[in-house]
C-alpha cells in the first residue's frame, strides 16, 4: 500500500449573486445555506486552520469563510456591476459577521468565484501567505497570480525529504538572435466591419433579453413534443427539435430568431429532469 497520505477536503458554504440583499447600510448574505464546494486542501487552507486556531481554538476553519458564485451578474447592468464592486471593497456580513474578500486563484476566475473570511482573520493570513513581504508597488495581476499559488491543491509532508543543492551554471558570453517586432498594416475597412458586427450582436443579445416572454406566457403554450435517444447505455426523454427549434439550435445552426418574433414564440420546451441536471446552465424554458 502507498505510504502517501490523502488530501483533506472541506466542504464551505456557497452563496449566489442573487441572494445578497441590503440590510441598512450593509450588504448582507442569507443567514444560512444549505449548499456547499468542496475545496482540496492547500497551503493557503492550512495556514487559515492555524491563524483560526490560534484566535479560536475550538472554531472550525470552515465557519470562518464562504465562496461567492458570481455568474448570474448581468453585465448589461451598472448597478448590478457596482454592488459587487461594493462587495469587493466593502465586503459582506453573514450572521453579523464582517466578511472580507480574499485571495482568488486563476481556477476561482475562470469559474467566477470569489471567497470571503472573516475580517479579524484577514490580515494574519496574509501574513503568513507573504512572509510579511508585500510590494509597496507591482503589477496587480501578477501579484494576485503569485498569491493564487497558495491555493493549489496540497498536502502535508510528515517528513522533511532531502536536498541536493546544484550550483547555477555560468555562462561568459550570452549571444541571442533578436526578432524585430513591426507593427502590422491597419485594414480599415475590414477593421469597422468587425466592429459593426460586434455592436450587431450586443444589442441583439441586449434585445433579446428584454423581448423575451416571461415563465407565465410559456407555460400556456403547446409544448414541443419528447422523442426518446440512447445516453450512457441507457435511453433519456428530450424535446424533438425537429419541426420547432430552440435559440441554442438555431445558432448552432448560424442561424438566428427574428427580434420582431421573439416575444411570440410558437412552442414552449420542458426540459426533463434527467437532461436538466446534465445541463444546469440552460434555463428551464426554451422557444422558437
Amino acid at each position: 500500500m502507498s505510504s502517501i497520505p490523502t488530501r483533506n477536503q472541506y466542504q464551505i458554504k456557497l452563496f449566489h449573486f442573487n441572494e445578497i440583499t441590503h440590510v441598512g447600510n450593509q450588504i448582507c448574505t442569507p443567514q444560512s445555506s444549505t449548499r456547499t464546494i468542496t475545496v482540496s486542501n492547500s497551503i493557503y487552507l492550512d495556514q487559515l486552520r492555524r491563524v483560526v486556531t490560534e484566535h479560536d481554538p475550538f472554531t472550525d476553519v470552515t465557519e470562518v469563510l464562504f465562496m461567492l458564485k458570481a455568474d448570474q451578474i448581468d453585465e448589461d447592468d451598472p448597478s448590478q456591476l457596482a454592488l459587487f464592486e461594493r462587495m469587493l471593497l466593502e465586503g459582506i456580513y453573514y450572521n453579523g459577521r464582517k466578511y472580507v474578500r480574499s485571495i482568488k486563484s486563476p481556477a476561482m476566475g475562470r469559474t467566477q468565484r470569489t471567497e470571503f473570511i472573516q475580517e479579524k482573520y484577514a490580515a494574519d493570513l496574509y501574513r503568513r501567505i507573504t512572509l510579511g513581504k508585500i510590494p509597496p508597488l507591482t503589477n496587480i495581476h501578477k501579484w494576485e497570480a503569485a498569491l493564487g499559488v497558495s491555493r493549489s491543491a496540497a498536502q502535508r509532508v510528515p517528513y522533511i525529504p532531502r536536498i541536493v543543492v546544484i550550483p547555477d551554471y555560468e555562462k561568459d558570453t550570452i549571444i541571442e538572435d533578436v526578432w524585430k517586432v513591426e507593427k502590422c498594416a491597419e485594414d480599415l475597412e475590414h477593421q469597422k466591419l468587425i466592429f459593426d458586427e460586434k455592436t450587431k450582436q450586443r444589442e441583439y443579445f441586449k434585445a433579446k433579453k428584454e423581448l423575451r416572454p416571461s415563465k407565465e406566457q410559456l407555460h400556456k403554450l403547446e409544448r414541443i413534443p419528447n422523442k426518446t435517444i440512447p445516453w450512457n447505455g441507457r435511453t433519456k426523454s428530450v424535446p424533438d427539435q425537429s419541426e420547432f427549434k430552440t435559440f441554442n439550435v438555431w445558432h448552432k445552426q448560424n442561424r438566428r430568431v427574428k427580434l420582431e418574433e421573439i416575444p411570440f414564440p410558437a412552442r414552449s420546451v420542458i426540459i426533463p429532469l434527467l437532461f436538466h441536471r446534465a445541463n444546469r446552465r440552460n434555463p428551464n424554458h426554451r422557444y422558437q
